[in-house]
Formats: structure tokens, sequence, C-alpha cells
């Protein structure tokens, strides 16, 4: 946390693999592809075996104003944004010598104003199976991305281009944790969630011509 999954757009190989910040695809033509992700960081602390809602807010638009500065362009630079993938991972281990397999989902809503209605939403974003905590740590999981979160996230990011501010809200839904944690071996541990976008931009506006 639009389209299709690539748009139809002919990025090098390299890029493509990389879908990571700062990958850029700039040719001769009016166009300049970039691919940039966007983070956020959870902390988990359980003392039984079901996961808890957790709920981080995520103000995609000015991580996006934010990257386009990168490369000295703005909103209005903008041909067209979408989700490409997504990835997770263990970035603070349990101290437990232990493993842990979380099973989840992660849903994703729009609510511009927090005082205001969702106008989008909620749907399932990214879904955990059987996930091994320290299959996890340290390196990033490719995300299983639900295509109706994706959705969502593309319809946001359409607005923005219009002006609009989206503020998405990810939630982590209640799951299961095997083992249980307990009192006495509680699960505490932080991860990373992160989606990268590729964004198009046209090059003879950010040129003013």
């Amino acid at each position: 946390m639009k389209r299709t999954w690539f748009k139809t757009l002919l990025l090098p190989v390299a890029c493509v693999l990389a879908l990571a910040g700062g990958c850029v695809y700039d040719d001769l033509s009016s166009e300049m592809v970039v691919t940039e992700k966007v983070c956020v960081n959870v902390d988990e602390y359980r003392t039984n075996g079901t996961l808890g809602s957790a709920v981080v807010t995520q103000e995609f638009a000015e991580d996006v104003y934010q990257i386009l500065e990168k490369y000295d362009s703005n909103i209005k630079d903008v041909k067209s944004i979408s989700v490409v993938s997504g990835t997770y991972q263990v970035t603070r281990p349990s101290e437990a010598k232990h493993d842990w397999v979380v099973t989840s989902q992660v849903t994703i809503k729009r609510q511009d104003d927090m005082s205001g209605p969702v106008t989008d939403g909620p749907a399932v974003f990214v879904d955990l199976t059987s996930q091994s905590l320290k299959a996890a740590q340290g390196k990033a999981v490719p995300a299983d991305l639900n295509s109706a979160g994706v959705a969502l996230v593309d319809r946001a990011l359409d607005d923005l281009l219009t002006g609009q501010t989206p503020r998405l809200i990810l939630t982590m839904e209640g799951g299961t944790i095997t083992p249980a944690p307990s009192l006495v071996d509680p699960l505490s541990f932080a991860w990373r969630a992160c989606v990268a976008f590729q964004i198009v931009i046209d090059k003879n506006k950010k040129n003013g011509k």
C-alpha cells in the first residue's frame, strides 16, 4: 500500500527485477519511468495465540510527493502511478529460541478524514499463510497481494493525480500464532511492510514544455 499490475510499459529487465526505491528508466522518449517504494513499520507484542488487530495509518499522498521531489517533479508531471509489488520482513526478531508461525490477513481501507466516513474498503491487501518469522528475518519476502486491495490502492492513487489527498489505513486482522505465546513466552517482534509503485513522469511537463 490501480489499472493493471504492470501497466503496458516496457522497462529494462534489471529495473523490473529490482522493484526497489530509486529504479529509473529514462530514455529518449517523453516519459521517465521510476519504481519507488513506501514502507511502514509495525511493532507486535502478543501473549496469547490470537493475533489481534494492529492498525497503521499511511499518508500515501505525502510519501508520493516526497518521492517526486527526488526527480525534481510534482504531481502535475505524473501521467500514471500504480502498485507493482509488495514485500514484508522482520526487522527485530523475537528473543525466543524457537520459531513462530503466523497466519493472518492485512486489510486496507480509505478514510481521507480521520473523523469522517470510510469511503473505500476495507479490502484484503496481503495474505499471510503459515509464515515463519525466522524465514522473514532480515530479508524482504514477496507479499501475496490480493487484487481487491491492490485495486483500492490504485483507485486512491488515481484520485491523488486529480488533486485529492487519500489517507489509507492498514490493519492486521486477527489470525493465529503457533506455538501460542504466553506471559512467560511472549511474542515480541517488529516488521516492515513495503509497497512498490511504478510512476510514469511526463518529461515535457517536467521541463515546462
